[in-house]
C-alpha cells in the first residue's frame, strides 16, 4: 500500500508499506495536525503519521478511529485524567493514518451528513472539548487562531461565553478584549496572564513558551493543562460537529503531502486534510 513515510532525516515521501498484519481498514481522510508537523525531522526512520483518522469498516461503516484508549479504571483514568493513563501511550492506529489502510480499531460511527474530509475533524474537536470542560464560563481569551484555536472559539461561543482572540497573524486576529478575562485558552507560545483578571484560570493547551509563575502566585491564577481526547469526548464531538460553523479543509491527495505541508507551516490555510 501506499503511506506517506519519515526516512532517515525524519524526513516526509510518499512510498510503498506491505499492509496492516490481519483485517484493515481503508483511509478515507487523515488531517494534518500541529504535533504531526513537530515529529518531522525528528521522528524515526519508518513512521508514518496521521492521528485525525476516517476509516472505512468491511461492512461500509465509516469510523472517526480513536487515536489512544485508557483503560478507564485505574486511578489516572477515574480522576479525570485518561491521557496520562498507562495503556494512553500506545497508539491505536498502525502504522498512521497517512496511509491507504490502517489495522482495524475502535473508533466513533460518523453519521450520513458529514462527508469523510469534515469527519477527520472528530478528533482535534474531541481534545477541544475536552479542555473546554475545564474552562470556567465567562469571559475567555483564546490565544492562537489557528485551526485549533478556530475550534475552541466556536466551542466556547456555542456554550455562551464572551469570547476574544489573538493571534500574531493580524488577519488571524478576532475581537480584542476591552477589559480583563475570566480565562485564557493558550493555543500558541504566548501567555499574555496580565489579561487575566486575580483567580482567573489558565488552560494549556499548546506549548505556551515561558510562563512567569511569579504572575500565577501573585495573582493566584488557576494554571491547568489538557491534551488529547477520550472515547467520550470523540462520542461527544461526533454529535456536536454538524452544529458548528467552522473552516472548510483543503483537501489533497497523498501525493500532493508536500504541498499540503507548505501550505500548513506557510499559514495560507488553517486545516489541511488528505486522502489517499
Amino acid at each position: 500500500m501506499r503511506a506517506v513515510v519519515l526516512d532517515s532525516d525524519g524526513q516526509p515521501s510518499l512510498g510503498a508499506l506491505d499492509d496492516p498484519v490481519g483485517e484493515s481498514m481503508r483511509v478515507l481522510a487523515c488531517g494534518l495536525c500541529g504535533s504531526d508537523v513537530e515529529k518531522i525531522g525528528r521522528g524515526p526512520r519508518g513512521t508514518v503519521l496521521g492521528h485525525e483518522v476516517v476509516a472505512q469498516r468491511f461492512d461500509g461503516t465509516r469510523v472517526a478511529l480513536f487515536h489512544h484508549l485508557p483503560c478507564g479504571d485505574c486511578e489516572r483514568c477515574t480522576a479525570g485524567h485518561e491521557s496520562m493513563c498507562e495503556s494512553f501511550r500506545e497508539a491505536t492506529i498502525v502504522p498512521g493514518g497517512f496511509a491507504e489502510k490502517v489495522a482495524s480499531g475502535e473508533g466513533v460511527a460518523l453519521p450520513t451528513g458529514v462527508d469523510d474530509a469534515t469527519g477527520a475533524y472528530v478528533e482535534p474537536l474531541a481534545c477541544v472539548l475536552r479542555g473546554a470542560a475545564r474552562v470556567p464560563r465567562g469571559r475567555v481569551l483564546v490565544v492562537g487562531q489557528g485551526f485549533v484555536g478556530r475550534l475552541f472559539a466556536e466551542v466556547l461561543r456555542r456554550r455562551g461565553d464572551e469570547v476574544f482572540a489573538s493571534d500574531v497573524r493580524p488577519e488571524r486576529n478576532g475581537r480584542a478584549p476591552d477589559g480583563p478575562v475570566d480565562a485564557l485558552v493558550l493555543c500558541a507560545p504566548a501567555a499574555p496572564l496580565d489579561a487575566v483578571i486575580p483567580g482567573g484560570t489558565v488552560l494549556v493547551f499548546a506549548s505556551a513558551g515561558s510562563i512567569d509563575l511569579d504572575d500565577v502566585y501573585r495573582n493566584e491564577l488557576t494554571l491547568v493543562g489538557s491534551r488529547s481526547a477520550t472515547p467520550a469526548a470523540m462520542r461527544e464531538a461526533v454529535a456536536l460537529l454538524p452544529e458548528l460553523d467552522l473552516p472548510e479543509p483543503t483537501v489533497l491527495p497523498l501525493e500532493r503531502f508536500a504541498d499540503g505541508l507548505d501550505l500548513y507551516r506557510s499559514g495560507r490555510v488553517l486545516k489541511v486534510v488528505f486522502t489517499p
